[in-house]
């Protein structure tokens, strides 16, 4: 055989010193001490410019999707994206684009009536760079994103059938990840807003904060799609899916559609709850997005899919790092080089793969070259 048996023995025992002796410099990282705080939001700046919108160029957005999460937008944004890919135009489909800015913004401008707010929700609009977003936050501003772009956009309304399934499904998430839940989960880690009956004038504050987080949630499901159900008639183009029927061969047919395309994307279904319950609290939301969004089925047909997965969540991990914590940030500097080194390694080890062979990265031609499809990079920084 060409390559062999990949790793020999002294491979063997290079591997077990690359475990213990990073283990022995785990033991010696430098940890963050949890910062203290009494659990009060972050608080968008007031900072917004009065002045007119700024001189953009027109939105690239062409398909909305709005679920409420946890409903399938994951899934759907994989199936939106595998049609752009087929096109082959270089569009971009993004999970919760500017979801969490939107939530704060809407809230911020119900509880302060500053018109300056909307402006902010009108320029995030416009400068989106995306041909197709999918997922919660939308809701509440269709109304604007109507009058901006309701001539160029297909609006794709999400549902899930099983109610009570997707709000037992939203109380986990938010007890898992709250960071984009405040109002809704009781944890300091809750900073951005969400939507709540109290900025609809349907109760008051005090009445909205006793309820249970099912109650809420319940709320939640119940007015985002009466939102968008009352928002359908400001766009010219609209689709209703159940999240249940995304597999159906006639739905994927017609995402494919609102994306100007005649070839059906695959059935995804992705971004599923693992078992957290031995997993530590402040660990939960990386393992969740690391196994959560693994697609098997790509998994099983494309070796480095699996690769590409793992580093761009690991990236985009450090990258939001928490950097509030005394200490912190030595934290981060430990395991930035010590991801550095352990790739370095592996690196070391493609090279000698790659000399078994007969070829080497200077004259490995890139994919593109070689005619194949440069793979989808996955989770970007800036999704």
């Amino acid at each position: 055989m060409i390559m062999g048996r990949l790793r020999d023995e002294r491979d063997g025992y290079r591997l077990e010193w690359e475990a213990a002796s990073a283990e022995l410099r785990r033991l010696t990282r430098p940890r963050a001490t949890p910062a203290s705080g009494n659990g009060s939001p972050r608080r968008a700046g007031n900072g917004h410019d009065r002045s007119a919108l700024k001189n953009t160029p027109r939105s690239a957005l062409r398909v909305l999707c709005v679920g409420t999460g946890r409903d399938g937008t994951t899934s759907l944004t994989r199936m939106m994206q595998e049609v752009f890919d087929n096109q082959g135009n270089g569009d971009r489909a993004v999970h919760e684009w500017a979801s969490g800015e939107l939530n704060e913004l809407f809230c911020q401008l119900k509880e302060t009536n500053d018109s300056g707010f909307e402006d902010q929700i009108r320029q995030t609009i416009l400068d989106c760079p995306h041909a197709c977003v999918v997922g919660n936050g939308y809701a509440a501003v269709l109304p604007i994103i109507a009058e901006l772009l309701g001539d160029q956009v297909t609006l794709v309304h999400l549902r899930r059938r099983d109610r009570a399934a997707c709000i037992a499904s939203l109380a986990e998430n938010a007890e898992v990840a709250p960071e984009n839940h405040f109002y809704y989960a009781n944890s300091p880690a809750a900073h951005r807003k969400r939507p709540t009956a109290f900025h609809f004038g349907e109760m008051s504050k005090q009445q909205w904060l006793d309820l249970p987080l099912t109650d809420k949630f319940g709320w939640y499901y119940d007015k985002t799609h009466a939102l968008v159900e009352k928002s359908k008639g400001l766009f010219p183009n609209t689709l209703s899916v159940d999240t249940e029927d995304l597999a159906l061969d006639s739905v994927r047919a017609a995402l494919a559609h609102a994306a100007g395309s005649s070839e059906a994307p695959r059935a995804f279904h992705v971004n599923r709850f693992v078992d957290l319950r031995h997993v530590p609290a402040e660990r939960r939301s990386f393992v969740q997005r690391l196994l959560g969004q693994l697609d098997v089925q790509k998994l099983a047909h494309d070796d480095l899919y699996g690769v590409r997965q793992v580093l761009n969540e690991l990236i985009y991990h450090l990258a939001h790092f928490p950097d509030e914590a005394p200490g912190a940030l030595d934290e981060l500097r430990w395991t930035l080089s010590e991801t550095y080194r352990l790739l370095d390694h592996r690196i070391s080890d493609v090279r000698e793969l790659m000399e078994r062979v007969g070829v080497t990265p200077e004259t490995a031609a890139p994919p593109t070259e070689r005619g194949a499809p440069r793979p989808h990079d996955g989770v970007r920084l800036n999704s």
